[in-house]
């Protein structure tokens, strides 16, 4: 009977440890800069980096915003499933953040499937103050499991928007691929090594880059299957992540 409950406590703990394994996600970047004028979306897109689907939470958590950032007219935040935006003040019990008592509403997003999905800041900064201010949001799976984006947001007097994300620069080809990948990149973004994981979080390799703004990756000894090229800086931070195929 001891030896039953052991086994089957193994199994239960092995199937649990499983689940949590299979459900994991990347954002494009940890911090995101933007200098804004006027309307704009700032992104920092979620990456499931898993074989399923995965249902996310996030909340605000902090931030420096002052009051006429916080209007609803001036912040939202998108997700897969719709975009929300703040008032403050207004009566609505749980905004995405209160100025006055800091509370915010978390809220759910639709599936994410495996791949890039949509997640930015909507901002109409065009009458707001001029300054540098920063928010930061908790995203979590509902299995545990938390990481956080912080959108450091500079309004500009004038100007067209400049959106300062490496993320977007990065190009990889070919994709599908067989034997080599070829990823050109931004040298600002610091990538010092590229890491290849499989569609369930496993490293497969580890390369290090010697040129500023390329690397050609070397894929013969890694099975065919969808994988996860991610980026990594000096600082150990990611910088991006993009999925291929190997074929």
């Amino acid at each position: 009977m001891k030896s039953f409950i052991y086994i089957l406590f193994c199994c239960i703990f092995l199937f649990s440890t499983s689940a949590v394994e299979a459900q994991s996600f990347t954002l494009d970047s940890s911090v995101v800069h933007a200098n804004v004028a006027g309307l704009v979306n700032v992104n920092d897109n979620i990456t499931n980096t898993t074989a399923n689907s995965i249902t996310l939470r996030w909340r605000v958590i902090a931030t420096t915003f002052p009051p006429d950032w916080l209007s609803g007219s001036a912040f939202g935040i998108c997700d897969n499933h719709t975009c929300y935006y703040n008032s403050p003040g207004s009566g609505v019990s749980m905004p995405l953040w209160n100025d006055t008592t800091g509370t915010g509403l978390t809220f759910t997003t639709d599936p994410y499937t495996p791949g890039h999905g949509d997640f930015h800041l909507s901002l109409n900064f065009a009458y707001v103050s001029v300054g540098t201010h920063s928010v930061t949001v908790a995203i979590t799976l509902p299995l545990g499991g938390t990481d956080t984006a912080t959108f450091v947001i500079n309004k500009v007097p004038s100007a067209a928007p400049s959106i300062v994300k490496s993320a977007d620069d990065v190009v990889i080809y070919p994709n599908p691929t067989r034997d080599e990948l070829n990823l050109v990149y931004d040298p600002a973004s610091d990538v010092k090594s590229i890491a290849i994981y499989s569609i369930i979080g496993k490293v497969m390799a580890v390369y290090k880059v010697t040129d500023n703004n390329s690397a050609n990756l070397n894929l013969e000894n890694i099975p065919s299957g969808i994988y996860f090229a991610r980026l990594v800086n000096s600082h150990g931070a990611m910088v991006a992540t993009r999925k291929f195929t190997k074929q």
